[in-house]
């Protein structure tokens, strides 16, 4: 079998997941294909060397963005027939394809049959699909038909190691203007809709929670959301934001100068900042779904809410609070534990055996 892996998109520098994980399949001989794109002239070109098509967010290639607004509705089903043309073509010459379903649908869709068909046809043309959770999986037997049935479960490895420890805690805080008694909150992660940072802002001011700050940092990708969070800073001096992206030797840090982790999203998806917080030891405040709970190991790690009720959640930051610094930090180091569990070379030699076709 050809070894070289052509991902797609390439490797992100803002999300060090790929790299993890193609770092660690280089351990079972496959390696990242040079300059892959996704046309068929470069999959003519590149059949004698590579021999994998992986895709993780692949609705780009049927989204078209260019152009006047009105014809670009027209042009994106263009995209899927042609995306679909070209898989066909890739199976033809031997490639194989794999989807690592992050999200079965991209977190803001303007075009539901779009991103349908857009999904469908990849699925179908796929060889292996892999989804890091029961839940995404049962999502994509839902949505995606039979095909989706060909999904198999490779956890999210975690990121121990990955960012270096930064400054002092002590350092840190103070820039933040904490406390050194204060209960610090962190929300860590790009400021988008589906988060669901307006919800918990909401349930935080209701709170009580006396001596203790909300930190909001992340990028920001939605106008509104960072427009919510910057009224809520105006409003109550403990919500602390740090907007704007983040550089890797200041992650590390952030999370050393927190106590509890917030991750509010409701939907249940695949979360890497659950994956995160856990990595770096901090236990986690999250949404009782099903991918969370057992990342969690129930409560062992955090505290769970009931999705989508302030109420709830309001609770759960009380009770995380009224835990005490011992407390939290037993569920920082079981938090540390679940990270340990999710560790990349077994990771790697799953995702390498579904690649070469072995169903394990």
């Amino acid at each position: 079998m050809r070894r070289a892996i052509a991902s797609f998109p390439p490797v992100l520098k803002s999300n060090p997941y790929q790299r993890l994980l193609y770092e660690h399949l280089a351990a079972h001989g496959f390696e990242l294909a040079d300059g892959a794109q996704f046309e068929l002239g470069w999959l003519w070109r590149a059949r004698r060397e590579a021999g994998v098509l992986h895709f993780h967010w692949p609705q780009s290639f049927w989204h078209h963005e260019r152009g006047p607004a009105v014809l670009r509705g027209p042009l994106s089903y263009v995209k899927v027939a042609l995306v679909a043309v070209r898989l066909a073509a890739a199976r033809a010459l031997g490639y194989r394809v794999v989807w690592t379903i992050h999200q079965v649908y991209p977190h803001e869709r303007s075009d539901p049959r779009l991103e349908r068909l857009g999904a469908r046809a990849l699925a179908t043309l796929s060889h292996i699909l892999i989804a890091h959770d029961e839940s995404t999986r049962e999502h994509a037997v839902r949505e995606l038909g039979p095909p989706g049935r060909k999904t198999a479960i490779v956890p999210h490895g975690s990121y121990l190691g990955v960012y270096p420890p930064g400054r002092a805690r002590a350092a840190v805080r103070k820039e933040l203007d904490l406390g050194v008694d204060d209960l610090a909150f962190l929300c860590f992660g790009n400021l988008r809709a589906y988060k669901d940072v307006g919800f918990m802002l909401r349930a935080f001011g209701l709170a009580d929670l006396r001596d203790a700050a909300l930190i909001v940092a992340g990028s920001v990708t939605n106008d509104s959301v960072a427009a919510d969070v910057r009224a809520a800073a105006a409003a109550d001096t403990r919500v602390k934001p740090r907007l704007g992206f983040v550089p890797d030797d200041a992650v590390a840090e952030l999370f050393g100068a927190a106590d509890v982790a917030i991750v509010a999203r409701n939907d249940g998806g695949t979360s890497g900042a659950v994956v995160l917080a856990l990595s770096m030891g901090v236990p986690v405040v999250a949404p009782r779904r099903p991918a969370y709970a057992e990342l969690l190991g129930a409560d062992r790690a955090g505290w769970l809410y009931e999705p989508g009720d302030t109420a709830s959640l309001q609770a759960a930051l009380e009770q995380a609070a009224a835990a005490g610094p011992a407390e939290r930090a037993t569920r920082g180091e079981a938090a540390q534990r679940r990270a340990e569990e999710l560790a990349w070379p077994a990771i790697a030699a799953r995702t390498a055996a579904l690649i070469r076709g072995e169903r394990t």
